[in-house]
Order: C-alpha cells, then structure tokens, then sequence
C-alpha cells in the first residue's frame, strides 16, 4: 500500500500503522465478518476498508470537472515520443472536455479560467471512452501493449456512429447519431482518480488508484 502520495494528519496515518502491525501480529484465527466497511474520514478525504490489515482506497472530491485527463497508462509519468520530432515527448494524458456551444467569450466574467467555455462533466469514464474509440490514446502504438491480440480495429478512415459503441458502464459514447468519425477502437477498462486535484481517468481496474498512490474519485 502506498500512502506517500496522499496528505493526510499525522495521527490519523501513525493509527492505521498501528493498526496493521497488530493486525500482522496476532496469531492466524477465522475471518472476521464486518457488517459494513470502515470509513475514517480525514479532511474531506475518506479511508475505506474492510478490516485492518485489508486495502484502504482513499477519496476525495474534485469540484471543477471540465478539465479531464485520459491517462494512456497506469503510470503519471511516461510520455510517449512524438515521431515527428526525435527527442520531444507529450504529455502523459490527453485533456478532454466539452464545449459549450452557447459560450460567448466577450462576456466571459473570468477571462482568466482557462476551462472558460467548458461544461462539467458528470460523466469522465464516457468521455475518455469516446477518445480511446477515436484512436487518439495511441499515438503511434504507444498503447499497443494494452490492446488483445486478437482485437480487430476499424478499417482506416472508415466513417462509423459513435452512438454505435458503448463505454464499460454500457453508456452511449457521445448521445448524437450525427457525429461520425473512425470510431471502434480498442478501450480499456477505466478508473476515475484524482491527480493534481483534477479528474484522471486512467486504465485498469478500481485498485490502480491506491497503487499509484492518488485518491479515488469521491463522487
């Protein structure tokens, strides 16, 4: 488990120490059955488990969410090389949003937010569901490593609905059967954390949060 990533108070993080070195110590005995998970929470962030010496997953909340970052690996720090330019990189998430098509800059009363113009979004998974089905999270084959070999692409700029395709939660992808692109490509699993007190949503499973040591999101 890592904790080095989260702040938490010191008292509350020497307490669940505590509690794993008992926990590690006490003689093999039958499983103990709780009747609801252990919630300790620590400024605005909650510690969730089942017993002491079980995985704890924190949440915290993220109030602005129309700037969202689709992670092409569980990993915050790998950059995949831009082909074009030896030497350079790009970041390692693509930042995803919507755009409010009424938004009318000149009466911007925050011409310095830089998500001005945006819509929250309530629903982070789809959205980064819908880049990875356009093909945007592998730039060329960055991600390849995550695709099943016997995962058959689109055709190349074949044109499809992206209405069509599902995200993991069995939710339309984009909710207009307008809007066609070269959709239909490989999506992986994905989780909502939280980096840089922004939604990440990154592949894997609903422990890559605690194993990179960021929180959940707290919906």
């Amino acid at each position: 488990m890592n904790l080095s990533g989260i702040t938490y108070p010191k008292d509350t993080k020497d307490r669940v120490g505590a509690l794993l070195v008992e926990e590690a110590r006490r003689k093999p005995k039958a499983a103990r059955k709780w009747p609801f998970p252990v919630v300790i929470a620590v400024a605005g962030t909650a510690l969730v488990g089942s017993t002491a010496a079980g995985i704890y997953t924190a949440f915290a909340p993220v109030n602005d969410r129309r700037d969202i970052r689709c992670y092409y690996h569980a990993d915050l720090t790998s950059r995949p090389p831009v082909k074009a330019l030896p030497g350079q990189t790009m970041p390692p998430y693509i930042t995803a949003g919507v755009f409010d098509t009424g938004f009318d800059a000149g009466k911007d009363p925050n011409p310095n937010d830089k998500n001005a113009g945006m819509k929250q979004v309530n629903d982070p998974v789809n959205l980064c569901s819908r880049v990875w089905s356009e093909g945007l999270m592998n730039p060329d084959g960055f991600t390849n490593n995550l695709i099943p070999a016997d995962f058959v692409p689109p055709e190349p700029g074949s044109l499809t609905a992206a209405y069509k395709y599902k995200d993991q939660n069995g939710h339309a992808i984009i909710p207009y059967p307008e809007v066609l692109g070269t959709f239909g490509h490989y999506i992986p699993h994905l989780t909502e954390c939280v980096v840089d007190n922004t939604v990440a949503v990154i592949p894997g499973g609903p422990e890559i949060c605690t194993r990179l040591g960021v929180p959940a999101l707290q919906e």
